[in-house]
C-alpha cells in the first residue's frame, strides 16, 4: 500500500514540476521507504540538472540575441554610408565596365542590410519579442493588397500569375502587418526563384488554404524537408540572392496565427500552402 502511495504521489508531483516552467520544486515521499528514497533522490538530481541546463540554454539564446541585435546596429549604418558613397561614384563619368562594378557592390551591400534586417526580425520573432494582435481580418484582402506591391515585379519578367479568389472575404484571427509580411516573404521567394507559370488561389477547406505556385528547379526531398529552415538556401553559390531566412520568418509567423506551412513538389511546380483556421 506505501509503494503505491509513493508511486502514486512520485507520479503526480513529476507532472506538476513539469507543467511548471520556472519552479523551485522537488519531490517528496509520503512514507520512509529505502528504496523509494534513493529513487527520488536520484530523479531530483536529474530535475537539478535539467534546470541548469535549461538555465544555461536560456542565457546562451538571450546573449545570442543581444548579439544579434548589436551586430544589426553596428553594421546598418556603414553599411547605408558605404551605399551613399557607391550611388553618388555612379554618378560621375565612368565606363561600363566601371559601372558594372558599382551595381555589384550596391548590390551586395543591400543583400547584407537585408540579411541583417531579416536576421534581426527572425530573432525578435523567435524570442516573443514581437507579438502580433490576433482580431478578425479579411486575409483574401491582405493577399490582394500585397500581390499588389509585386506587380512590377511580375511585369518585368513578362509574367502575369493567374489568381484565383473567392468572391466572398476570408475572415481569420490574426494581424494584418503579420499576414501581409507571410504573403510578402512567400511572394519574394517565388520572384527571386520562380522560372514562370505563377498561379496564387485560396481555397476553403475547414478553414483557409492560400496557395503559391510556380515552376522551379528540381526540388528533393531534403529541399523541401529544409525549406522552411533557417539560412537555408537551395543557391548555395556566392551569388545568392536571398538570405535563407523569408520563409523561416513566415512560419514563425503564421504558427502565431494557428496556422500551418508546407511546401510541395510535383511536376516541376513548386507550391507553398499556408492554412489558417476559419472563425
Amino acid at each position: 500500500m506505501y509503494y503505491r502511495m509513493n508511486i502514486k504521489n512520485i507520479t503526480k508531483q513529476l507532472e506538476e514540476i513539469m507543467d511548471i516552467e520556472d519552479t523551485n520544486k522537488l519531490l517528496t515521499i509520503l512514507a520512509d521507504q529505502k528504496d523509494i528514497t534513493n529513487l527520488v533522490n536520484i530523479l531530483n538530481n536529474l530535475v537539478r540538472d535539467m534546470r541548469q541546463a535549461s538555465i544555461h540554454i536560456k542565457n546562451l539564446n538571450k546573449n545570442f540575441r543581444q548579439s544579434i541585435t548589436n551586430i544589426s546596429h553596428d553594421l546598418r549604418t556603414p553599411l547605408t554610408t558605404a551605399g551613399g558613397y557607391v550611388q553618388i561614384l555612379q554618378k560621375s563619368i565612368l565606363d561600363k565596365e566601371e559601372q558594372e562594378y558599382l551595381s555589384i557592390i550596391l548590390e551586395r551591400q543591400n543583400m547584407v542590410k537585408l540579411l541583417l534586417e531579416q536576421l534581426f526580425e527572425y530573432v525578435r520573432i523567435e524570442s516573443g519579442e514581437i507579438v502580433y494582435e490576433k482580431v478578425p481580418i479579411d486575409a483574401k484582402k491582405v493577399l490582394i493588397d500585397t500581390l499588389a506591391m509585386y506587380y512590377d515585379d511580375f511585369n518585368s519578367k513578362g509574367q502575369e500569375p493567374i489568381i484565383h479568389l473567392p468572391e466572398e472575404p476570408c475572415i481569420i484571427i490574426g494581424d494584418e502587418q503579420g499576414v501581409k509580411r507571410i504573403f510578402s516573404n512567400v511572394l519574394f521567394n517565388a520572384v527571386v526563384h520562380g522560372k514562370g507559370e505563377y498561379y496564387f488561389e485560396i481555397r476553403e477547406s475547414k478553414g483557409y488554404i492560400f496557395t503559391f505556385s510556380n515552376i522551379s528547379e528540381p526540388m528533393t526531398k531534403d529541399d523541401l524537408d529544409n525549406i522552411f529552415e533557417r539560412f537555408y538556401t537551395k543557391d548555395q553559390s556566392r551569388n545568392k540572392k536571398t538570405t535563407g531566412l523569408g520563409l523561416s520568418i513566415a512560419k514563425e509567423i503564421t504558427k502565431q496565427f494557428d496556422g500551418t506551412i508546407d511546401a510541395y513538389y510535383n511536376n516541376s511546380i513548386l507550391s507553398i500552402s499556408i492554412f489558417f483556421p476559419k472563425i
